[in-house]
């Protein structure tokens, strides 16, 4: 659980300083960069920061999908968050 939450807050690292702590179980992985928490059974959509995957269709796609779902999938995780981005995801 350690290596994950690291792995997790690596992604996070270049935040800005009004950043957030959230925990939640990670219920959907949506492709390999975002996947799906859930807070307080509220579904929240997350994008792993500096972290670019090919998209679902695209050359190694599924590839990508199934090694973050391998990772963090039915996994309680914290995210560090800076905000909302412009596809409405943290």
């Amino acid at each position: 659980m350690r290596s994950l939450t690291a792995l997790v807050l690596l992604c996070f690292l270049a935040l800005p300083a009004q950043a957030e702590t959230i925990y939640g179980r990670v219920v959907a992985i949506i492709d390999g960069d975002t996947l799906t928490l859930l807070v307080d059974r509220q579904k929240i959509r997350v994008r792993l920061i500096e972290i670019d995957t090919p998209e679902r269709g695209q050359d190694w796609g599924s590839r990508a999908r199934q090694a973050l779902t391998d990772k963090v999938f039915q996994k309680d995780v914290q995210v560090v968050t800076g905000g909302y981005d412009r596809y409405d995801r943290i």
